[in-house]
C-alpha cells in the first residue's frame, strides 16, 4: 500500500504496465516487447526488462523469469501475472496491474499531503526546544527545560540528536517494508491491531485478494491453484498463515466460502456474503470487479482516516512537549524564586 520499493518506483511501473499491455495488445511478442522495454521502457525497469527478455527466450515461464525479482515489485505483481500466464489472458493481468497500481499512486499523494503538515509541525518543535535548550545555556540560566540533564551546546544537539534517532528509525522500518516483501507482510499483519491503520491494511489486503480472485474466476483456475494466488496476492502475513486451513477445506469437498470461513483469516463478513452470492449464480467474476470498485473507495476511504489518526498524534506529541516544557520552565522559576526569599 504505502511501502512502494524504491527498486521499482510506482509511477514507472505504472507506465511499464501500460506500454506492455499495449503491446500484447498490439500483437508483439513477450520476447520482442521485453527487449523493447529494455531500450526505451522506464529506466528503473530497463535492467529487468532485458533480463526477462533474455530468460523469455531461453524458454522460462513468465512466473520464473519474475520470481528473483519478487522483492522489487510491490504486491499483486507476480501472482497476477502468473494467472494471466496460466490463462492466456496477459494483456487483462497488466491492465488490472495498472489500474490498481494508479489506485495506489493516488492513495500516496493523498496520504503524503494529510501527513506533511503535522510533521512540520513535529520537526519545528523539536528546532524550538534545542534553540531554547542551547540560549538558557550561553546566557548561564542553570535550568534543564528537559528534565534530562540536557543543558548549553551540548544539551541542544543531544536533545536534536534524540528526535533525529526516534525519526530515523521510522525511515528505517518504512525502508525496509519497501525492499523486503517478507518484512513488509510481517509488518503490515501487525499493524493490523493498531486503531485506524489496522482497518486501512486489512481493506488492502482484501482488496488484493479480490482482485486476485475475480482474475482466477475469470480464467476458471482450480480451487487450490485460486487459493494459492490469492493469499499470496494479499502480502499479509495474517492471511498467508491462514492458506493451508484453506486448502483444507478445499480437499474435503467445501467450495470457496467455507474455505474462506475456515482459513481462519480475517476477511469481512460482506465479503464472504458477496463470494457466496457469486458462487450460487455461478458469476464469481462479475461479482469481484464490482465489489473491487466499492473496496477501492472504501480502502482509500480508511487510508485517509489512517492518515488524519496520525496526524493528530503528532499534533498531540507536540502539544505535549509544549505542555510539558512549560511547566518544567515554570517549576524551575518558582524553585529559584523560593531559594531567593
Amino acid at each position: 500500500m504505502l511501502f512502494s520499493s524504491s527498486k521499482c518506483p510506482l509511477p514507472a511501473l505504472t507506465a511499464w504496465c501500460r506500454a506492455i499491455r499495449f503491446s500484447l495488445s498490439a500483437g508483439v511478442g513477450p520476447v520482442k516487447l521485453f527487449k523493447q522495454q529494455a531500450k526505451s521502457g522506464p529506466r528503473p525497469l530497463r535492467a529487468i526488462s532485458a533480463e526477462l527478455a533474455t530468460k523469455l527466450g531461453k524458454g522460462s515461464s513468465m512466473e520464473d523469469a519474475l520470481e528473483p525479482h519478487r522483492d522489487t515489485f510491490p504486491p499483486l505483481f507476480v501472482e497476477l501475472v502468473a494467472v494471466g500466464e496460466q490463462t492466456g489472458r496477459l494483456e487483462d493481468a497488466y491492465e488490472e496491474l495498472e489500474r490498481y497500481y494508479e489506485t495506489q499512486l493516488s492513495v500516496q499523494r493523498n496520504f503524503r499531503a494529510q501527513i506533511t503538515y503535522p510533521v512540520i509541525q513535529f520537526f519545528a518543535a523539536v528546532f524550538v526546544i534545542a534553540f531554547l535548550i542551547f540560549v538558557l545555556g550561553i546566557l548561564g540560566i542553570k535550568m534543564d527545560p528537559t528534565g534530562l540533564g540536557l543543558t548549553g551546546t551540548a544539551g541542544a544537539l543531544t536533545f536534536l540528536g534524540i528526535a533525529f534517532a526516534f525519526v530515523a528509525v521510522i525511515v528505517i522500518v518504512l525502508k525496509m517494508s519497501a525492499n523486503n516483501v517478507r518484512f513488509r507482510s510481517k509488518l503490515e499483519a501487525k499493524l493490523l491491531w493498531v486503531p485506524a491503520w489496522g482497518p486501512a491494511f486489512l481493506a488492502f489486503a482484501v482488496m488484493r485478494f479480490a482482485v486476485a480472485l475475480r482474475m482466477c474466476a475469470e480464467a476458471g483456475l482450480r480451487a487450490e491453484k485460486t487459493l494459492n494466488y490469492c493469499f499470496r496476492a494479499t502480502a499479509n502475513a495474517r492471511f498467508m498463515a491462514c492458506e493451508e486451513n484453506a486448502q483444507l477445506a478445499i480437499k474435503r469437498g467445501g467450495d470457496l466460502v467455507d474455505a474462506l470461513k475456515e482459513s481462519g483469516a480475517p476477511f469481512p463478513p460482506d465479503f464472504r456474503e458477496a463470494l457466496l452470492v457469486g458462487e450460487e449464480t455461478g458469476n464469481t467474476s462479475e461479482v469481484m470487479e464490482r465489489l473491487i470498485e466499492h473496496m477501492r473507495e472504501d480502502a482509500e476511504r480508511k487510508l485517509k482516516a489512517a492518515a488524519q489518526f496520525t496526524g493528530y498524534l503528532i499534533y498531540g506529541l507536540v502539544a505535549l512537549m509544549i505542555i510539558y516544557f512549560i511547566f518544567r520552565i515554570a517549576m524551575s522559576y518558582i524553585g529559584a524564586l523560593s531559594a531567593a526569599g
